[in-house]
């Protein structure tokens, strides 16, 4: 059975040498961003389906099952 007090005074040791680590990280400021970063390589909104994608893709996928590809797993 664990003991409590062993548990705390580890708990107590693993704490202290975590500050201690810290000691060493530099302090920096705050980040703060102006602008909105959503997305800003393209607008937002749902893809568009091209027409005759579905028929391209039955025509060279190796299995398909219930509407679904079919395919071997990478390694």
């Amino acid at each position: 059975m664990l003991d409590e007090k062993k548990i705390r005074e580890q708990g107590i040791k693993l704490i202290e040498e975590f500050s201690r680590m810290l000691k060493g990280i530099p302090e920096t400021g705050e980040t703060h961003y102006v602008v909105d970063l959503r997305n800003v390589t393209r607008e937002d909104r749902r893809a568009a389906r091209k027409k005759g994608f579905d028929e391209k893709m039955k025509k060279i996928a190796p299995r398909w099952d219930g509407g679904y590809v079919v395919a071997e797993k990478a390694t």
